[in-house]
């Protein structure tokens, strides 16, 4: 709840501090007494926008500071989550500049203003004819019509059943993204790989062929070139192997004479044999190649052929045979993608009916609700000041549109708050019409309205404070009273402030201002200013403080 409301140089307040406590909060005084000011404070500590003119003349610089206490849990996770350690308490600070370099700080660090929006929106809600009415957003008034009817486990298991449908529904949706985009693929995936398999590749083949190739472009010149050195070997009249072997029978005479040469004799002999055995070799190798053009232009084109696939799959062979084996996987994986769908879809079927059933069911739940919250409001109504008024909770479908599965469907949207978008309609007078709260409701009827709603669905888990301002407009006497005694209801699960002009109201507050806080014999004072106008008589004094001491 706000605790403190600190305002300096705040259109015609130079300072001032509030200390606010539970209850019943009432603010009043004369007009031009800053009422509206603190109003227009609380509404800077709740996010709306600020201008430089509403900065005291002369002044620089407007400051406005509020500190809460006792934070919802659901606004407490948040704080944590956007990395502000709260610790029970939030500090809410906001300077305006005439420079134009406004700043805005949540518990000394600074925010942006759509964060402050955010949180401010969790701490007060203002109920009046200049302020943001959240009583008018749909939303809202869903969520009062639940808060009525106490219907917050079927809510929760609605939203559990909303996200299982999210999350089915999502899965679903990309998997058949996924399955959609390999069937695009299937026929290249196919195309590929028949290709790669008709080309009959096989590792290190390229190498091989290149080798080949080099081979038959220099058959003729390797032939000759073998024959040549078989000739000047072994066949060719001064062939070296006839010449030595003539010369080694001399040397062999030449041993028996003198044994020193016999070393010679051995070496002579052993290369005799080598080059016999190269003359060999070269015949053979000479006998084997063959100058074939048929053959060198095949291997030709088996090169280019590997030559474009590598080309057209930017790769080796071996990445080519790689690819290959991941075409088949994936083609393969297309066939279980078939069954993940069917999986997918049996999952995201029960998902969509639990889902719908449950909406259906809290949807009777809510029409049989908002038949009784349509009694019980023209009774609270009634009794504050507005006797011939009328009430309804309708039911808006949008029947023209389109279906669009599996979250809109018949003219309902499925939210996670079920398919009812409900909206409140008043009428304040016999014999007109029921119209929209927004297009019929003055400031003081929504304020009143509120009242009565709020009395109706005491939810201390809310917004924990409630600012209603104009609540009294053009009631008095009885219908006073009663309606400070739905206040005072409402405050004991709410902090509530209450701007107003009657005494009646004021009698009743369990903490009173007039931008300060009054003791016990200011309060006196004070109403019995509100009950008599400028001259105030003994009388009138005495009537004011049974009306403080017998609230």
């Amino acid at each position: 709840m706000l605790r403190e409301l600190r305002i300096k140089n705040f259109a015609v307040i130079d300072e001032v501090a509030l200390e606010l406590g539970p209850g019943l909060n009432v603010l009043t005084g004369e007009t031009g007494a800053g009422k509206s000011i603190v109003l227009n404070a609380l509404g800077l500590i709740c996010g709306e926008r600020g201008a430089s003119d509403i900065i005291r003349h002369k002044e620089e610089e407007a400051n406005v500071e509020a500190l809460f206490d006792d934070l919802p849990p659901p606004l407490e996770i948040k704080l944590k989550e956007l990395g502000f350690d709260a610790g029970g308490e939030l500090v809410i600070k906001r300077i305006l500049s005439r420079s134009g370099k406004n700043r805005i700080y949540i518990n000394g660090s600074l925010s942006p203003l759509n964060l402050l929006s955010e949180v401010g929106s969790c701490l007060v809600h203002i109920y009046g004819q200049h302020e943001h009415h959240t009583l008018l957003q749909p939303e809202t008034q869903l969520a009062l019509l639940d808060g009525f009817a106490v219907l917050h486990d079927k809510t929760e298991l609605m939203k559990q059943n909303f996200d299982a449908l999210t999350a089915a529904w999502s899965n679903l949706t990309k998997a058949r993204e996924s399955l959609d985009q390999r069937r695009r693929e299937k026929a290249f995936l196919e195309a590929q790989a028949e290709e790669i398999v008709r080309a009959r590749l096989s590792p290190g083949e390229e190498e091989a062929l290149q080798a080949t190739k080099n081979l038959l472009v220099h058959a003729e010149k390797l032939h000759q070139g073998c024959r040549e050195g078989e000739e000047l070997l072994y066949e060719g009249q001064e062939a070296l192997v006839s010449r030595l072997g003539k010369y080694a029978s001399k040397l062999r005479e030449l041993t028996g004479i003198d044994e020193a040469l016999k070393s010679a004799m051995e070496l002579l002999d052993s290369s005799l044999a080598q080059l016999q055995e190269a003359a060999a070799e070269l015949r053979r190798y000479a006998d084997r190649i063959h100058f074939e053009p048929g053959a060198l232009e095949q291997l030709e084109d088996r090169l280019a052929d590997i030559h474009r696939l590598k080309r057209k799959y930017h790769g080796s062979v071996e990445d080519i045979l790689r690819l290959h084996a991941e075409t088949d996987a994936a083609l393969q994986a297309l066939d279980r993608g078939e069954e993940e769908i069917s999986a997918l879809e049996k999952a995201f079927d029960e998902a969509r009916r639990t889902a719908w059933d449950a909406a259906q069911k809290l949807s009777l739940e809510r029409q049989r609700i908002a038949k009784r919250l349509k009694k019980e409001m023209e009774k609270e109504i009634e009794g504050l000041g507005m006797p011939h008024a009328t009430f309804e909770v309708r039911f808006i479908t949008q029947d023209e549109k389109e279906d669009q599965p599996p979250f809109f469907i018949a003219g309902n949207r499925l939210t996670a708050k079920g398919m009812n978008q409900v909206e409140f309609y008043f009428s304040p007078n016999p014999g007109e019409p029921v119209k929209p709260l927004g297009k019929i409701a003055s400031g003081g009827e929504l304020s009143r309205l509120m009242l009565a709603i709020k009395s109706l669905v005491l939810t201390p888990g809310d917004i924990p404070t409630l600012l209603f301002d104009e609540v009294d407009a053009g009631i008095g006497g009885g219908v006073a009273e009663i309606v400070g005694k739905k206040l005072k209801q409402v405050a004991a699960s709410h902090q509530v402030i209450c701007v107003t002009h009657l005494p009646q109201i004021a009698a009743l507050a369990d903490s009173h201002y007039i931008v300060k806080r009054l003791g016990d014999k200011d309060r006196v004072d004070e109403v019995a200013r509100m009950l008599g106008g400028v001259k105030i008589t003994d009388k009138t004094r005495r009537h004011a403080e049974e009306m403080v001491r017998g609230k």
